[in-house]
């Protein structure tokens, strides 16, 4: 995540307000946090709420800075702190709706290029997802709402996982019809493979926020589940990327990919990036461990 000037405050923990009882369970590994709550984890021997945790409201110059206050928490794990701090970004700021639209322009472009065409049907399609992701980070925004959201989070959320899978199994078949070099000239090429990393750049920050307001709604197990699964079906699809750049690669090295050698160098040092990104891996994981759920009698 690029560094860029924040335009509002965000909401961070409050440290200085967390309960002994909390600390302790920190320390020893007990507590697991979700979207501002604390329970109990697996294997704790307990169960329910430990803390409901208190926010207060800093304003970071940028998203960089934000990041090392995060490493500077002290009552935290860095990796729980940090995806504390990456959440309020996504919700909280316009990062997520600026990425919003530079990927919708990438598709007016390839509407522009591949006009009537059934590839923009499933452009348009495969963003559907990222309006619900809209749509679940305004109903993040206010806390003080959590119980008035969860009636239009519960299908909002069967929803954007459906869309989701959608577009994920797109942009394997988009890096499947890359591979046909007859198939595309060079600037169709170009287009589309980066609409597919593009997408493949965003769809953390999506789950994210799929995550958070499963959460929100009172669904924990729920919103850890959806990590689990969709950080799963995420890495098949990052694995199609790379057998698609490997294949690419044996065609530079073949002397077959002819005039597209230039482009793929450019979209080669943009997947290292992708593939190495520590903010993505924290996205995707569980910020520490799984709660503990309740015995049934």
């Amino acid at each position: 995540m690029q560094a860029e000037t924040l335009i509002e405050k965000i909401w961070v923990v409050d440290e200085s307000a967390l309960s002994e009882k909390l600390l302790q369970a920190l320390a020893e590994g007990k507590a697991v946090i979700h979207d501002g709550v604390a329970y109990w984890a697996s294997g704790s021997g307990k169960t329910g709420v430990i803390q409901h945790i208190p926010f207060k409201e800093t304003l970071f110059k940028s998203a960089e800075e934000a990041f090392k206050a995060a490493q500077m928490t002290t009552a935290i794990a860095t990796a729980a702190s940090t995806c504390i701090i990456l959440g309020a970004l996504i919700i909280q700021t316009k990062y997520l709706a600026a990425k919003l639209d530079k990927i919708q322009e990438t598709v007016d472009q390839i509407a522009q290029e591949l006009h009537g065409q059934n590839i923009v049907y499933y452009l348009d399609k495969t963003t559907d997802y990222l309006g619900g992701i809209e749509v679940a980070r305004t109903l993040l925004k206010d806390r003080s709402l959590a119980n008035e959201i969860q009636e239009m989070a519960f299908p909002l959320l069967a929803s954007v996982a459906a869309k989701r899978n959608h577009a994920l199994s797109f942009i394997d078949n988009i890096f499947n019809l890359a591979c046909n070099t007859d198939a595309l000239t060079d600037k169709h090429y170009a287009l589309i493979v980066n609409f597919a990393h593009m997408m493949l750049e965003l769809i953390p920050l999506g789950m994210h926020t799929e995550y958070l307001l499963a959460a929100r709604a009172g669904k924990p197990r729920l919103a850890e589940q959806i990590l689990l699964d969709g950080s799963e079906r995420y890495l098949s699809a990052v694995n199609v990327y790379k057998g698609f750049l490997n294949e690419q690669h044996r065609q530079l090295i073949r002397g077959t990919i002819e005039n597209r050698a230039k482009l793929f160098h450019q979209i080669e040092h943009r997947a290292e990036a992708l593939f190495r990104s520590e903010e993505n891996k924290l996205l995707l994981a569980l910020p520490s461990g799984r709660m503990a759920l309740p015995e049934v009698a």
